[in-house]
């Protein structure tokens, strides 16, 4: 058997599909199918049996698995050890989990770096809530290498760096008059908010929770899946959100949001790298993590 036909192998077990395997790997389904059967034909043993759309692992399989996986990793440890004092050289694809405002603001701000430090490197981001991103992460066999927060996450899954800080900011359509507002006339405002997994919602909650202001009590219209969703009706006079300040820089310049202070409130937060403790990263993961800090020097202060 060689390295590939385990590669294959492996994909196949884990995503119980030929198809879906093919797709991850970039290969043919019949390209799939021909690897599988000749490390059949090699062990002479049975490997899955395809039920319908099914394919159920044999007990063959799932012993295979156990070494197919410890053998990819050593792969990966050796080629980490061999290429990491020339990051120039190395290739293949980094996937990131991102919440909104690193994989809406950061990641595309920095990925200059990161092309610079690894400039073969294919990235892709997608983008979820936080709470999506931690249980992306945390899947038996993750589909992503990275992931970025907007909250402190405590899990011994996962280990988290510091990236930025930020704050929240209260914003009022462009005609509103005041400037500042007191603490208790949030609860007369007509509020728009993230939705529930949101570290933006959680961090606003936590600091009101603080300040002695009832969640409960505030008038809140909707519930809008995004800082942009909420940036755009704020812009239309729907009512005022609480969002990052690095997402309506823009919108402040222009003139067509407003930022209120809010007197005796300040909700202030961190972003975070995570990635999983006890999965050995590829050598592209592995030289992002340990020059991450550097990447995304904090600007405005420590967390």
């Amino acid at each position: 058997m060689d390295i590939r036909q385990l590669e294959v192998f492996t994909k196949v077990f884990e995503n119980q599909s030929f198809s879906k395997a093919a797709q991850q790997l970039g290969l043919s389904q019949p390209t799939v199918s021909t690897h599988i059967q000749h490390l059949e034909d090699i062990l002479g043993k049975k490997l899955f049996d395809r039920l319908g759309r099914k394919v159920i692992p044999t007990e063959e399989a799932k012993i295979l698995y156990r070494y197919a996986v410890e053998i990819l990793k050593k792969r990966e440890e050796a080629l980490a050890e061999l290429l990491s004092l020339d990051s120039s050289k190395l290739s293949g694809r980094v996937r990131i989990a991102a919440s909104n405002i690193p994989g809406d603001y950061f990641l595309p701000h920095f990925l200059n770096k990161l092309k610079e430090l690894l400039p073969q490197v294919l990235f892709q981001i997608e983008i979820y809530d936080s709470n999506r991103v931690v249980k992306l992460l945390r899947e038996s066999i993750p589909n992503f290498d990275l992931g970025f927060i907007g909250l402190e996450v405590n899990d011994p899954k996962l280990e988290l760096k510091k990236i930025h800080d930020d704050e929240i900011v209260l914003i009022a359509p462009p005609y509103f008059k005041e400037g500042s507002i007191p603490l208790e006339e949030l609860i007369n405002l007509p509020l728009l908010f993230r939705e529930e997994d949101s570290g933006t919602r959680k961090t606003v909650e936590s600091a009101l929770k603080r300040a002695g202001i009832p969640v409960g009590k505030l008038r809140v219209v909707a519930y809008l899946g995004s800082n942009t969703a909420i940036k755009e009706a704020v812009k239309r006079g729907a009512g005022f959100g609480l969002v990052s300040k690095y997402s309506v820089q823009d919108e402040v310049e222009c003139g067509k949001v407003k930022v209120v202070r809010v007197r005796n409130l300040s909700i202030k937060r961190c972003f975070f790298a995570v990635k999983r403790r006890d999965i050995t990263p590829v050598p592209a993961v592995r030289t992002i993590w340990d020059k991450i800090e550097k990447l995304f020097r904090n600007r405005n202060g420590a967390c």
